[in-house]
């Protein structure tokens, strides 16, 4: 469940990124410290785009996604969260459903700590499920750390195993 200090930007969020991408638009996810509720004032807010049509480098789906961002900081959701002394960035990471299939490292976290709040045809509740299910196989495991944590996939891998999710 979203964190409730930041429940209005994320709708607000999602529905600029709907009325951006329209039928493009596959799912849409909420994860990290928003997701899980421990998210500071100094937090962002993260969130995971599945879409078709994306630009094929990172810099080109920077430049056309802008006007989401653009859209957003105008927004009174937006306002109201900075006026809270609250930093109301939204770091979002844009994957076309082929790159999301090839169950990219980022795909992890959303294992655990996610929301979904947009997902046709449960594409993106399935490749989840897929990657739980690999995990718990391979024993797998997250460990918290100092600062953030990582990830055990396979304890006792030798050094040289290579270990797919």
């Amino acid at each position: 469940m979203l964190q409730q200090e930041y429940r209005e930007l994320c709708e607000e969020y999602a529905r600029v990124v709907k009325v951006f991408f329209g039928d493009r638009l596959i799912s849409l996810c909420f994860f990290g410290s928003v997701a899980r509720g421990d998210a500071t004032p100094e937090s962002d807010v993260d969130a995971l785009v599945v879409a078709e049509g994306l630009a094929a480098d990172i810099g080109g789906r920077v430049r056309r996604t802008n006007p989401i961002h653009e859209t957003l900081r105008r927004s009174e959701a937006y306002q109201r969260l900075r006026s809270q002394g609250r930093s109301a960035f939204l770091s979002d990471v844009f994957l076309t459903p082929n790159e999301v299939k090839a169950h990219p490292p980022i795909l992890l976290d959303l294992t655990e700590d996610s929301e979904l709040v947009y997902d046709r045809d449960r594409f993106l509740q399935g490749v989840l499920e897929d990657i739980r299910r690999r995990l718990k196989e391979l024993g797998a495991r997250k460990v918290k750390a100092q600062k953030g944590h990582y990830w055990i996939l396979k304890p006792g891998a030798e050094p040289t195993e290579v270990v797919e999710i």
